[in-house]
């Protein structure tokens, strides 16, 4: 048992090192691209991960949260001329209010109602920005080429300050993430998972925490836009609010597996390479390829490892374990 554990921690601290060394040497920008792009819906997974894993509701409609964080901070740079680090702020908060807001009618429903309600809430928000002139309407809003530095959180000559950012912001939300798995909120999202009338009958408020849960969700999933309209320099609803933003969210949580930490980071360390790549090789004839992709992969993973991959990797680790055990026997 001490062994497989003291093989786990050596384990997770190679991946660290790697983490932060490897990229190092990466020079191409595509692979920069893509390592960005792993960190960044690493993220996205948390936080779906706290609704979906935690507390068992299935939203499909992150893209709402998502786009949102990325107008709110982009509107005020080109508008007013805020720091894109105060924006990044006041979007985290901003969503967060929202998802609060929002959440007080949605947290009535149970099952595929509430996935089907934020399915609907990411499609509102859609329409309500193409139509909003204020914020450029379906055009959108081109953010402004300014010198590059952390200050500015914008970086013209290489990709990997954006990844180390995108490093930054899992690291914190994995520390957030045990924390809260250890914490009384993480006994109470856990307990409303497993049965909500039974938590309310021990005293629970669960639409309470449900509300709380759909908060945090959406305040992290904001930054994630914020971050990702400073990467791109521009925001417009076809893109920000897309369907497929949401979807993606949701299949990364769920073919890494959920309720765990270290479920949605390997999902989207296998599933968006592959993606990326994908789309880079197939050109325009490869439109929507990634998703079938997606695809195959959940049907395998709901058929052979409900648990996802973290379901592997927990059966490998009882497998050693036992080996372990009956050699100890032997001895």
């Amino acid at each position: 048992m001490k062994d497989t554990n003291r093989t786990s921690k050596t384990l997770l601290i190679l991946a660290v090192l790697a983490s932060i060394i490897l990229p190092l040497f990466v020079k191409a920008r595509f692979m920069q691209h893509i390592l960005v792009m792993v960190v960044l819906y690493a993220v996205l997974g948390q936080a779906w991960n706290i609704l979906g894993g935690y507390v068992g509701l299935v939203s499909i409609g992150q893209a709402a949260f998502f786009g949102l964080g990325s107008y709110v901070s982009s509107y005020l740079q080109v508008e007013y001329g805020i720091n894109p680090w105060i924006g990044f702020a006041l979007a985290g908060v901003i969503t967060a209010v929202f998802g609060f807001l929002v959440g007080l009618p949605v947290t009535r429903l149970r099952g595929r109602y509430f996935a089907i309600a934020t399915i609907a809430l990411g499609q509102v928000m859609k329409v309500l920005f193409e139509n909003w002139q204020r914020v450029g309407a379906a055009t959108g809003l081109m953010l402004p080429l300014v010198k590059e530095g952390l200050g500015t959180l914008q970086f013209h000559t290489s990709k990997l300050p954006y990844y180390y950012i995108g490093l930054a912001m899992l690291g914190i939300i994995i520390l957030f993430m045990w924390y809260m798995e250890r914490s009384r909120l993480g006994y109470y999202f856990k307990a409303i998972r497993e049965n909500e009338d039974v938590a309310a009958a021990m005293g629970i408020n669960k639409t309470l925490y449900k509300l709380i849960a759909i908060a945090i969700s959406a305040g992290i999933t904001g930054m994630c836009g914020t971050f990702l309209a400073q990467y791109s320099l521009y925001v417009e609803p076809e893109y920000m609010f897309n369907h497929n933003i949401s979807v993606t969210i949701a299949l990364i949580a769920v073919f890494g597996g959920t309720g765990n930490i270290l479920g949605p980071i390997l999902g989207s360390a296998i599933l968006l390479p592959i993606s990326e790549l994908s789309r880079a090789w197939m050109g325009s004839t490869g439109t929507g390829i990634d998703m079938m992709i997606y695809g195959a992969f959940i049907v395998l993973i709901c058929v052979y490892q409900p648990q996802g991959l973290m379901g592997v990797v927990r059966n490998i680790q009882a497998r050693a374990r036992a080996q372990v055990e009956r050699r100890g026997a032997h001895v």
